[in-house]
């Protein structure tokens, strides 16, 4: 049993199981330390879609159940495609919330580069496009992403075939401005708020104060890893690319060969 499987087996979640009476689960998507994505298929519309759901331990956690609401809240109140769209939020009978999501076809785009490399220019500046259209709404919104990667950068189809870029996981957002109410008050230590290599400088010092200027950074260090495969500011431990990111200029890089031909595909 791989890591994936053992989580979704401590959540009890089953293959053919049936949750809130409306989803019957098809097959396990992904999982990390805090709850698991499962594709289901609603058994009264036949739709499938997306569940991602809290691990029992975790509902413990008030500040992760108080994520889990927030990313539910931002996510649906975006509607551009850019962004990975939330359809609805419920409570199962053991009180664990789960969040109904689309489901998307496709990869991410940490996973695209480690099978296929860098981008061409024309793709890796097309996809931070698609997604920039996501953060504008989202800081128009008055909500900041903080942690832009491209993990959360999911790469699905769109029906004449062209890739469509969405943006996933809002869990850490903050909310600013007047809507800002208690959900932009969750405390956080810097080592957690965020993944530290595409971090701005202002967040690794203080995550609670930053702007939507952060996810301008990280969108920057985004296009940075497409085109290179490789960091701007590289460290095993957070010290080390907290110093980096705070007091190194943004190292050049050159790009030669076929993916600087503007036509160019991989």
């Amino acid at each position: 049993m791989d890591r994936v499987e053992e989580l979704a087996a401590r959540a009890g979640l089953r293959e053919g199981q049936i949750l809130d009476s409306r989803y019957r689960i098809e097959r396990v998507l992904g999982a990390g330390g805090m709850g698991v994505v499962v594709a289901a298929r609603n058994v009264h519309l036949d739709t499938r879609v997306a569940l991602k759901l809290l691990l029992p331990e975790v509902l413990q956690n008030g500040e992760a159940v108080t994520r889990f609401a927030r990313e539910a809240r931002a996510s649906a109140r975006l509607q551009n495609e850019h962004v990975a769209r939330v359809h609805d939020v419920g409570v199962l009978e053991n009180g664990a919330p789960y969040m109904v999501m689309e489901y998307l076809e496709g990869e991410d785009l940490a996973r695209r580069l480690e099978t296929q490399g860098p981008l061409s220019v024309r793709q890796a500046v097309d996809f931070v496009i698609q997604a920039g259209v996501a953060v504008a709404e989202a800081h128009a919104m008055g909500i900041v992403h903080r942690d832009l990667k491209p993990a959360n950068l999911f790469c699905t189809t769109r029906m004449d075939g062209q890739p469509l870029i969405k943006v996933l996981d809002f869990g850490i957002s903050k909310v600013i401005g007047a809507g800002a109410g208690a959900s932009g008050a969750i405390t956080r230590t810097a080592a957690t708020m965020g993944t530290p290599h595409f971090m701005s400088p202002e967040q690794v010092v203080d995550a609670k104060s930053v702007d939507p200027r952060t996810d301008i950074w990280s969108m920057g260090v985004i296009l940075f890893v497409l085109l290179t495969q490789q960091v701007p500011f590289p460290g095993d431990e957070f010290g080390q690319v907290v110093v980096r990111v705070s007091m190194n200029p943004t190292p050049p890089f050159a790009i030669t060969g076929p993916r600087c031909r503007s036509g160019s595909r991989r």
